[in-house]
């Protein structure tokens, strides 16, 4: 025999709730409606908890709400939120849903790969419905690949966020990438005109060769390069700036133990204080060095890291136009420039007009 729908159980357990209330024994009942004696002794037994109202009970066995919540969830948790069936199962009995539906694992497995295939084969029919109706445009591309556990090319369409490309490839070869892509935009009246990815063989040969496109690189790239420009001679520069500080540091200690040795044998000391001042401001002119050098540093990693408000460097340069980054120690800075590759002012520490060393007698 056929196993039984909840909502054909529903059903018969109302017709014998209905047939009893009229005085009629549960065997009379159970031969009328051919219902195993057994079967309808056990729907009797079934008791739902006690936190749950009879009037949600009722409304949840005759109605399709229950089903939707539980579609809802997989939908969210699991495609949506990127978590796993396991947290719906949680969710399926804090809520208290799993007095009306099976919580384990396996059943909702089921149900999450029925949903997994009805999300794929709806968006492949509006893929097809949509792209009839939609107008001919240009579009670029970003492209790259990832593994899990094989070759998996990936396109996505950069102002919508829309995925283009997304199958698995036995290759990352130009004419890969090509026949993949040509398959996914077979339904789409777009052409594409620009290609973002990094510097692959395979990746460059398919968009300028095989599309036709501008290829340009992605940020990772982008940033390294420029990382590569400044990042060692930044780094030299704080090294220069803090071995110059320690320089300093240690002729400020000579100078006051020479005053304490010779204050301990000569009544009357040579001009000390002058040559103290000095080395505190070689000292504090070392240590502002370091700071501006700090500065610059993490002022180019900011430009780096936040590519919104990062200054345009000239892609050319001619005779009147000096690259930035190989400008002479003595070029002028050109005024209301504030970039970390000119030299600035050191604004983090300064040196009060008194404390000028005096000429010694």
């Amino acid at each position: 025999m056929a196993r039984r729908s909840r909502r054909e159980q529903v059903g018969q357990f109302k017709q014998v709730e209905a047939e009893l209330e009229t005085g009629r024994s549960e065997r009379e009942v159970s031969e009328q409606l051919k219902i195993p004696r057994a079967t309808l002794q056990r729907w009797r037994r079934a008791r739902l908890p006690g936190e749950v109202p009879v009037g949600l009970a009722q409304f949840i066995e005759t109605e399709e709400w229950l089903h939707r919540q539980v579609l809802a969830a997989h939908l969210v948790i699991t495609l949506l939120a990127g978590a796993g069936i396991r947290l719906v199962c949680e969710f399926l009995q804090l809520s208290g849903l799993a007095a009306f539906v099976a919580s384990s694992y396996g059943s909702q497995h089921k149900i999450n790969m029925a949903l997994q295939e009805a999300v794929l084969a709806y968006a492949e029919q509006q893929r097809l419905t949509l792209g009839q109706a939609m107008p001919e445009r240009e579009i670029a591309v970003c492209e790259d690949e990832t593994y899990h556990p094989e070759i998996c090319p990936v396109g996505l369409e950069p102002v919508s966020n829309f995925i283009l490309l997304e199958c698995y490839a036995p290759d990352r070869s130009a004419g890969t990438w090509t026949q993949a892509l040509e398959e996914a935009l077979k339904a789409l009246p777009v052409m594409v005109v620009q290609g973002t990815s990094d510097k692959a063989k395979g990746l460059l040969r398919h968009v300028e060769k095989d599309l036709g496109a501008h290829h340009s690189l992605d940020l990772f790239h982008v940033q390294h390069e420029v990382s590569k420009a400044t990042a060692l001679a930044l780094a030299r520069r704080i090294e220069q700036a803090h071995r110059q500080r320690d320089e300093a540091a240690q002729q400020v200690e000579q100078h006051r133990q020479a005053r304490s040795a010779f204050e301990a044998q000569a009544p009357r000391p040579p001009a000390f204080e002058p040559r103290i001042v000095a080395a505190l401001l070689e000292h504090m002119e070392a240590e502002a060095h370091c700071c501006q050098a700090e500065e610059q540093q993490q002022q180019a990693r900011q430009v780096m890291r936040a590519p919104s408000v990062r200054p345009t460097i000239p892609m050319t340069y001619g005779p009147d136009r000096p690259s930035p980054l190989n400008r002479s120690p003595t070029a002028s800075k050109p005024a209301g420039t504030n970039s970390p590759y000119w030299p600035s002012r050191p604004t983090c520490l300064s040196v009060p007009a008194s404390a000028s060393p005096k000429r010694s007698v």
